[in-house]
């Protein structure tokens, strides 16, 4: 498959999980599966879909990085919404 067909798959995949786990975002680039989420009307994650990675843009705990919280919650959209509960749904 390639890289751009599998972005733009998992991409739908992770605004589906998303969806139902009732977080905003925006898909910034489907062909590289970038994907901002949102916090009160502002960016405060990014997630691309096709590694897995994702980082705070906001860092309200001042976290070096996402997998401080926990080193199992490396990578994938499922650990995203994990993180993202956690740092912004308390």
């Amino acid at each position: 498959m390639e890289k751009t067909e599998e972005a733009r798959n998992r991409c739908d995949y992770a605004c589906k999980l998303l969806t139902e786990a009732n977080i905003p975002h925006l898909v910034k680039n489907p062909d590289i599966g970038h994907i901002n989420l949102l916090f009160q009307n502002k960016v405060v994650m990014s997630f691309w879909a096709r590694t897995g990675r994702f980082i705070y843009t906001v860092n309200p705990n001042n976290y070096k990085n996402c997998i401080d919280l926990d080193p199992d919650f490396d990578r994938g959209i499922k650990n995203c919404i994990k993180i993202y509960n956690k740092t912004f749904r308390r």
